[in-house]
């Protein structure tokens, strides 16, 4: 009998089976191999397999093996653009547990479609739009549709010129980090420094108070608590339980993290509550610039809508200028020749006065420089969407991957902008070289295949800011400083929500004598 009631059910599930993948066959499959010759797709290449020997039936375990060795070294960005190196191809088919597939491209034309031609195809996809407003709720970065656009414009005004070229803000803060600064030669890791500033800069900027955190005389406790809760939510990594027990340790109850979600909140909700407090002080003249805070608490009386847009801006206020400081400064200490240049031309278009914004913009060798620090170092080095609807990227089909790729809905295309960076065929024989220059020409365009601000309708709205304020910080180190190389390691990432460098930004620091 329970043979009997075995086979029945072993004949009931291989039916059951049976009568989807005809379901399947007859409405999506269908479709799909339709929408595929329209297209004249082809399939994409896969991954090669690196870890288990190629006769194996791997289910993606390798790929998780691989990419767990490398989040230990701190090198996974590289190990992917290995990966796309040695399948000779440029967008290449993965399956995570033999089911899921995910495609990997730096193809700038996949890329462009993605955020661009394409956009209302694709998704940020709900992974990453959970993890990141776990912490930092529904805003500009983690909001879609209608909700991301009212947010985008509610910003829009805090990046307009005349808000930018106001450089009062970047001196006072800046002067301050200067200030904190060893003058001897002595060494200095200037990467959490670089944090400190930008969080002092991005809240006066966009919330008109300063955290001031760079203000070693005041009682800090409670920023201090804020920015360490901010930077354990924000490094998928830095949890308790993977650091014990690594991936596994993924799918245990993080408790530290609710507790650091708390401190967020209960921050965030302080600042909120001081400006409802002092909310006639603008009308009252004391502050006449456009700021996204007072914006905020005329749109909504929400506190938890506030807070969210509060630190999804912040988020990009604070880390990705941070980062760029950190990685251009460290390559400026290895490079004496290229700072010896840069020195020349701000002495002789500013000389040691405070710089302007027109001054700023007439830097154009340190413009090259920003350019190749973002090309080397990209602040967000890959990225993802996920695909809304059945459909089509342009290239990485067929032997030669020249032939479009069916994309089926729910699949994610992840473009890895760190080797797209780095194409020899786009960039030169050169690409893995830290070479400004390159910059200077004019006939040197390489389009979608740069995107260290993402591009289309989501192209970050605070670059002009962001560059302005890098720039402003470096003009006043290398005014004020010879910067001499301390760190002498290979660069390796350090990935949170962006990548910036795991050893620091450690150099030396003598002040110069004029």
């Amino acid at each position: 009998m329970a043979i009997f009631t075995l086979t029945n059910i072993i004949v009931s599930l291989a039916t059951l089976y049976l009568a989807k993948r005809i379901y399947y066959e007859a409405t999506t499959g269908t479709r799909r191999r339709t929408l595929a010759n329209q297209h004249s797709c082809l399939p994409a290449p896969k991954r090669l397999n690196t870890v288990f020997p190629s006769y194996l039936p791997t289910l993606g375990l390798d790929l998780m093996i691989a990419n767990y060795r490398n989040i230990r070294a701190n090198t996974l960005i590289f190990s992917w653009d290995a990966c796309l190196k040695a399948s000779n191809a440029h967008t290449i088919g993965v399956k995570i547990f033999g089911v899921k597939d995910t495609f990997m491209t730096n193809d700038p034309d996949n890329v462009k479609c993605l955020l661009a031609t394409d956009f209302d195809k694709w998704s940020l996809g709900q992974e990453r739009i959970q993890m990141m407003s776990s912490y930092l709720g529904y805003g500009v970065f983690t909001n879609e549709g209608a909700a991301w656009k009212h947010s985008r414009e509610m910003l829009r005004p805090c990046f307009e010129r005349t808000a930018v070229a106001d450089v009062s803000v970047l001196n006072k803060h800046t002067e301050r980090f200067i200030g904190l600064l060893p003058t001897d030669g002595g060494e200095v890791d200037l990467q959490p420094l670089f944090h400190e500033l930008t969080l002092d800069i991005a809240t006066e900027f966009l919330f008109g108070r300063s955290t001031n955190v760079l203000d070693r005389g005041a009682d800090s406790r409670d920023v201090e608590a804020f920015i360490e809760a901010y930077e354990y939510c924000g490094d998928p990594f830095f949890n308790e339980n993977y650091q014990k027990y690594g991936y596994v340790g993924l799918l245990l109850p993080d408790r530290k993290r609710k507790r650091c979600v708390k401190v967020i909140n209960d921050f965030s909700d302080k600042v909120i509550e001081e400006e409802l407090a002092s909310s006639g002080d603008q009308a009252d003249g004391k502050d006449t610039r456009y700021l996204f805070l007072h914006q905020l608490v005329q749109a909504t009386q929400d506190r938890t809508v506030i807070r969210s847009e509060l630190l999804n801006i912040l988020a990009a206020g604070r880390d990705t200028t941070a980062a760029l400081l950190s990685n251009l400064v460290w390559e400026l200490s290895r490079q004496p020749t290229i700072l010896s240049r840069l020195r020349e031309e701000i002495a002789s278009i500013i000389g040691d006065a405070v710089p302007t914004y027109e001054h700023l913009k007439a830097l154009k060798y340190l413009r090259a420089i920003l350019n190749e620090s973002q090309r080397l170092y990209p602040i967000v080095p890959t990225n993802d969407r996920e695909a809304l609807v059945d459909t089509v990227i342009p290239h990485g089909g067929g032997p030669d991957g020249q032939s479009p790729v069916l994309i089926p809905k729910g699949t994610y295309v992840a473009y890895h902008t760190f080797s797209m960076h780095r194409r020899p065929e786009i960039f030169g024989h050169d690409a893995e070289k830290f070479h400004p220059d390159r910059w200077l020409s004019d006939t040197f365009r390489p389009g979608w295949a740069y995107i260290p601000f993402s591009g289309g309708p989501r192209v970050c709205i605070g670059q002009n800011f962001a560059l302005t304020e890098t720039m402003f910080v470096v003009v006043r180190l290398v005014q004020g400083f010879e910067i001499e190389q301390r760190d002498f390691e290979a660069w390796r990432e350090k990935l949170t929500i962006i990548a910036i460098g795991a050893g620091g930004c450690r150099v030396g620091l003598r002040r110069r004598v004029v």
